[in-house]
């Protein structure tokens, strides 16, 4: 898993009145807290929109006051206009513990479904796993070379070691689903 280097300082006052003045300066109010830690911090709104603004999935490495926790982005709170973090909640944890998290899936390969002229329909575009940090992949690649029309790939048909994926089992992934053209070229040959 990628890592993202994030530097914050922490802060001794809380509560909406703190808030509001931190969020002026250009400051994000943040807590991290899991692995016998909570530290009430900051962090500058520029340098969080690099973990937040991508597509790509971080192990933060938050260091507070020369203190480095590794961490994972739990929870974010959003301006409703301006789309600017308001607030930001991280959580600590070992090196040896399981931790979950959401991650891409990318999809990987040519279904003959489609060569033949069905459409491909993702159904989801992220899955929660759950291990050890060192474990945890970038993305999740699902292949999906062998499917034909009107097949599809559920979680439960997804396998990986050492990662357990938490999501129902019976969550669609991806489909092939029959075009017109496709059912008539079906017509046709009967």
């Amino acid at each position: 898993m990628r890592t993202f280097d994030l530097k914050g300082t922490k802060r001794e006052q809380i509560g909406s009145k703190y808030a509001k003045q931190l969020r002026k300066e250009g400051q994000v109010p943040c807590i991290v807290y899991g692995n016998n830690t909570q530290i009430n911090f900051s962090v500058d709104q520029k340098e969080l929109k690099g973990a937040v603004v991508t597509p790509h999935v971080y192990i933060v490495n938050l260091n507070i006051d020369n203190q480095v926790i590794p961490t994972v982005i739990k929870d974010l709170q959003f301006h409703p206009v301006t789309e600017e973090v308001l607030h930001a909640d991280f959580y600590a944890f070992a090196p040896d513990q399981a931790i979950s998290v959401k991650l891409p899936l990318n999809l990987v390969g040519l279904a003959p479904g489609v060569k033949v002229g069905g459409k491909l329909k993702q159904s989801a575009r992220k899955v929660t796993v759950k291990g050890k940090a060192a474990d945890l992949p970038e993305k999740i690649n699902v292949d999906i070379s062998s499917l034909e029309l009107e097949q599809s790939i559920k979680v439960g048909d997804l396998k990986f070691d050492n990662i357990q994926i938490t999501d129902p089992q019976d969550a669609l992934i991806c489909r092939i689903l029959a075009t017109r053209a496709t059912a008539a070229a079906a017509a046709d040959k009967k």
